[in-house]
């Protein structure tokens, strides 16, 4: 058998990667770079080379935000691969091997067929959410989530993996398919159809943490370890929220305490809703909900009871279609009768007119409803009343509110909604550059839909450089993008330039997050100079203030002080006055350069001093 590679740990356990044709292969994320693909977020578009030589196989990291290791070890330069080394790429330990697989050695091996299903909620960095781990029972047809939500959805066959050969109602090598008498569903999120047994008297936790969680949910918005589940031996159910982010919520209420659910309890974590059903009662059809009662295929789906609970869940927290109470209604109404008897007496006072309708074009009306949403453009199609739109919203309320807009057009048959939502791009992003030390001080916002800031301070230039290059790869919008991120290095020599150019040599000061801090002295007879100075200083791009804790002094005091730097040990006299000093053993008079600065006077007790326009002063007492 050819070498290869078998994933033994991690979230593509069981995958193996064949060196069978060619001489070279790339391992990574990207389809369209890599000859092997690992659907991983931690795993870069190009993330090792495998070279095929005569010694054998080599293998060469080719990712530096997550290297490859070889035992456990960053090598520099290739390495030739040998039995039984152990390969990490990502989340996944690989083991090298050249001997043969009795199991995978059919004539003709099977592509296992993955069918992708795009979440209720699309989320941007698809491919940045924590892998989902091999202990995450699936539905008797398994699926996976798109590798990003930029791409489009197809159906893809994975690489050869442990599965490829089994038949119909063979074991499976983990877990999947569980008899519990529980089981959870999850109906909504990055997650959704997925299936997960529960036992009696067990305590699970749930989070998005392969190493700690019982159940890992795939999904940016869950805590790593997010909630806690018991279950009792009599069946009691009691969930726990583990101090989350975003809180654990059962039927629209947040939780603060340990809770008592029931199957009938609908349960969030983040993004993520699902429901705990018992399998010994009659049993439903769970449905994830979706924005329209077709696939993505273009197959209709089937209508099942999850879906009423959902649409009353929804009705609970969409302020438009919540449900108003009969007594406010009869109120309403007879102010609304009272009302219209009023203006109908005081118009039959008038002439009437006979009343003219303007019927609206439909792209009229459709444009009238997307009004306060100027990011977003439409495409209509009369003939089928189909609808495209794209664009961006900056909120996730703009969204909801757009949707409801033309939901209300009775023209309008279908709609295809891919507008991007800029909040959560933006905080998936923040996410992501506040786990990089160096990178904490950058923030990215929304000035408005379809346009991104990023702001804050970076201390090296090098930093920086890293921080572009990550951007231009890695952030969907880069053409919308205003990028004002101040480097500290450079603004700190923008400053100490422009202090030295004004001669106030004696000045210091002190940078911190855009406030710079004066102290020191300055000539008082400078007062109009050093005004304008920090009128300059205030105008440097990442400056917000200026704190002025210097103080004006005589002109012979605001020199700089080099009285440490030298030694004067003797002077002569001419007239009343010092006319030559010994500095340093050597004797110096008036006019002579010392270390470049020319002495410009000698007085009883101090030696003054210039230099490219600044003034030194060197004190002494004989």
């Amino acid at each position: 058998m050819p070498a290869h590679l078998i994933a033994k740990e991690g979230p593509v356990r069981g995958l193996i990667l064949h060196f069978k044709e060619g001489e070279e292969w790339i391992v990574g994320r990207d389809p369209d770079e890599a000859d092997f693909v690992i659907e991983d977020s931690t795993v870069s578009r190009k993330h090792a080379r495998l070279t095929k030589t005569p010694e054998g196989i080599y293998c060469q990291n080719l990712s530096h935000t997550n290297p490859t290791l070889i035992n456990n070890e960053l090598q520099e330069h290739p390495v030739l691969l040998k039995e039984g080394d152990r390969v990490q790429i990502g989340n996944t330990i690989f083991f090298f091997s050249e001997e043969d697989i009795p199991e995978l050695n059919e004539p003709s091996p099977k592509k296992l067929k993955i069918k992708k299903t795009k979440p209720a909620y699309d989320n941007i960095f698809g491919d940045l959410d924590e892998p989902q781990t091999n202990e995450t029972p699936v539905r008797e047809e398994i699926t996976s989530e798109l590798p990003s939500p930029f791409q489009k959805e197809e159906e893809i066959n994975a690489h050869d993996t442990v599965f490829e050969d089994l038949e119909a109602g063979s074991d499976l090598p983990f877990h999947m398919i569980s008899e519990s008498p529980l089981l959870l569903k999850v109906i909504s999120g990055p997650n959704a159809g997925a299936e997960i047994g529960i036992e009696k008297d067990r305590t699970y936790i749930l989070g998005k943490s392969a190493n700690s969680c019982d159940i890992v949910f795939q999904d940016l918005s869950v805590s790593r370890n997010h909630a806690r589940l018991h279950v009792s031996a009599d069946g009691v159910l009691e969930l726990e929220d583990l101090g989350s982010k975003n809180g654990t919520i059962v039927n629209g209420q947040p939780i603060l305490q340990k809770t008592v659910i029931t199957p009938q309890d609908m349960i969030a974590l983040g993004t993520t809703v699902f429901l705990i059903i018992d399998r010994e009662a009659p049993q439903e059809t769970i449905y994830s909900s979706v924005s329209s009662h077709f696939d993505h295929y273009g197959q209709e789906e089937e209508f099942s009871p999850a879906e009423e609970i959902l649409d009353e869940a929804r009705e609970q927290t969409d302020w438009k279609k919540a449900k108003i109470p009969p007594k406010y209604l009869i109120a309403a109404s007879s102010c609304a009768f009272i009302l219209l008897i009023v203006v109908l007496s005081f118009f039959s006072l008038f002439k009437s007119e006979s009343v003219q309708i303007v019927q609206k074009e439909p792209v009229e009306e459709i444009q009238e409803a997307l009004a306060k949403f100027p990011a977003v453009q439409f495409s209509f199609n009369p003939a089928s009343g189909k609808i495209f739109l794209v664009g961006h919203v900056a909120t996730a309320i703009q969204f909801q509110e757009m949707q409801y807009n033309i939901d209300q057009i009775p023209f309008i048959s279908s709609v295809e909604n891919t507008v991007i939502i800029d909040e959560i791009t933006a905080k998936t992003m923040n996410d992501i550059l506040s786990s990089n030390e160096a990178w904490r001080g950058v923030n990215i916002s929304v000035p408005e839909p379809g346009k991104f800031l990023a702001t804050g301070f970076i201390q090296t230039a090098g930093a920086a450089q890293k921080l572009n290059e990550y951007l231009n790869v890695n952030f969907p919008y880069l053409d919308k993008l205003d990028n004002q991120v101040t480097v500290e290095e450079i603004l700190n020599a923008q400053i100490t330039n422009l202090i030295a150019s004004q001669q106030f040599g004696s000045l210091s000061f002190q940078l911190l997050q855009g406030d710079v801090i004066l102290s020191g002295s300055y000539n008082e007879t400078l007062e109009t100079e050093y005004k304008a100075l920090l009128k300059q200083i205030k105008k440097l791009t990442g400056v917000h203030s200026v704190k002025d804790f210097a103080t004006p002094v005589s002109a012979n005091a605001a020199r700089i002080d080099l009285s440490q730097q030298y030694q004067v040990t003797g002077s002569s006299l001419f007239d009343g006055h010092a006319y030559s000093v010994v500095l340093n053993g050597k004797v110096f008079t008036l006019g002579d350069t010392v270390d470049g600065m020319k002495i410009t006077s000698i007085e009883s007790d101090t030696i003054l001093l210039e230099k490219d326009g600044l003034k030194y002063k060197i004190n002494y007492t004989l």
